[in-house]
């Protein structure tokens, strides 16, 4: 069973916010093809392969485009073939569906209290999966954040 890190809007707390806020400021040192492969190295952990493969995704996650090329290096792109295809489209699919709504939050806010757009996301994000926000997840919405971070909403999220 894929660990579930938030249930309700009382699990987000200060503690998980300081968290995710450090993990976000210091991915945002790097450039951007490390913040998003930080993202979409994802694909490789277990935990999300757990998730994508159980009955616990959004039931409207078909409903997304795939979004964008994973970025990833040579050696990674080459283990990449070794995943199958629909889960791959998945995970794409799941990627396109936290960033739609991490930008609809963010496009909403307007300023960069860092603290209050992770927060406003975490509780916007809830409610899209079924019985809570996965662990599996919060690498792409600490990804993300990194990227607003490092290079505005802008690029972030492009109208």
């Amino acid at each position: 069973m894929t660990q579930i890190l938030f249930h309700t809007t009382m699990d987000v707390n200060n503690n998980w916010l300081f968290y995710i806020e450090n993990e976000a400021k210091s991915l945002a040192q790097r450039d951007d093809f490390a913040i998003i492969n930080y993202l979409d190295r994802e694909i490789f952990n277990p935990e999300m392969e757990e998730y994508l493969t159980s009955d616990d995704l959004p039931p409207h996650l078909d409903e997304f485009d795939e979004g964008e090329v994973l970025s990833l290096n040579l050696t990674e792109g080459m283990k990449l073939n070794l995943i199958p295809e629909w889960l791959r489209r998945r995970f794409r699919k799941l990627k396109a569906m936290v960033k739609k709504i991490f930008c609809h939050v963010v496009h909403g806010i307007g300023d960069l209290d860092t603290k209050a757009i992770i927060s406003a996301v975490l509780l916007a994000v809830i409610p899209a999966f079924t019985t809570g926000l996965p662990a599996a997840v919060l690498p792409i919405i600490i990804g993300l954040v990194a990227y607003l971070l490092k290079f505005g909403i802008e690029k972030t999220c492009p109208l």
